[in-house]
């Protein structure tokens, strides 16, 4: 079995406070991994004097211990944790988007919170979507979702019902055979592995609202997003972005891909993805 550990995020742009970005995602992973990955990371709360009864958080709030009592480098507490993505071969799937170019926004006038309602649900059909197709296929497995709880009970309910709709009768784009359950949700203070969830899509989101601490962090997951599989093909070369968007990372409307594709301009002159893996342009 596999599980995809999902979390939601909404931050502002950093240069731009008219502008605001909303996502939704985490990573997938092998069940049989999940217990030495949370070993792993209780170790490293422990190395960074963390007490166990504190929830990570990529945007705690300001009398959180990260910012009242912590001693340690944060940045380098993410990449350590981040480390553990590559070493238990988990795969990153999230979608963003930019919430003021939604369409109900511009042409219907909604209120912004009805927009990220219809953005979340967009979002999750995306992320059940690729979690069957491509992931789940490739790795000829079933799967199930765990979500941290919504902010809003009531709405966290609707969700559920629509996705559970979607895994029965499918999407127009897919039909599930490989999502077994309709998605649970859980605490995110009780799950080691939806704070690592709200850290990656914390990172993502922050990448794309221009914020320097998730900058910093964001090659330390662009690797890690799924990769179309290019099914069929006997070779093929990629650059990673050209494999990553509209795959492990969707992003709405399409006029915002472009910023997009600046977030990897470094990782694509720096690498290739191949019917080999992901190689070093420099040793082609």
């Amino acid at each position: 079995m596999r599980f995809l550990f999902v979390d939601d995020s909404r931050q502002k742009d950093q240069k731009n406070e008219n502008k605001e970005y909303l996502g939704y995602g985490g990573f997938c992973i092998d069940a049989i991994k999940v217990k030495s990955l949370s070993t792993d990371f209780y170790v490293i709360r422990e190395k960074y004097n963390i007490p166990g009864n504190i929830e990570l958080k990529w945007s705690p709030d300001k009398d959180h211990f990260l910012n009242k009592k912590f001693k340690g480098n944060r940045e380098e507490l993410f990449k350590e944790i981040l480390l553990l993505l590559s070493k238990y071969d988990a795969n990153i799937l999230c979608t963003v988007h930019d919430i003021n170019e939604c369409h109900g926004i511009k042409l219907y006038n909604w209120e912004i919170n009805k927009a990220i309602l219809w953005a979340t649900k967009e979002q999750f059909k995306y992320l059940v979507e690729r979690f069957e197709k491509p992931y789940l296929e490739e790795n000829n497995d079933i799967g199930l979702i765990i979500a941290d709880h919504y902010s809003n009970r009531k709405e966290e309910s609707n969700l559920i019902k629509q996705s559970k709709f979607y895994i029965n009768h499918g999407t127009e784009y897919q039909k599930f055979n490989k999502v077994c359950l309709t998605p649970l949700t859980t605490s995110s203070k009780d799950s080691p592995f939806i704070q690592i969830a709200d850290l990656i899509i914390g990172i993502t989101v922050g990448s794309f609202a221009n914020s320097i601490y998730a900058l910093r962090l964001f090659n330390d997951i662009s690797l890690l997003f799924l990769k179309n599989p290019h099914k069929g093909s006997i070779g093929f070369g990629s650059t990673i972005s050209g494999s990553v968007l509209g795959f492990g990372l969707k992003i709405f409307p399409r006029s915002f891909v472009k910023r997009g594709m600046e977030l990897f301009e470094q990782i694509d002159k720096k690498y290739i993805y191949t019917d080999k893996g992901i190689e070093d342009r420099e040793r082609k």
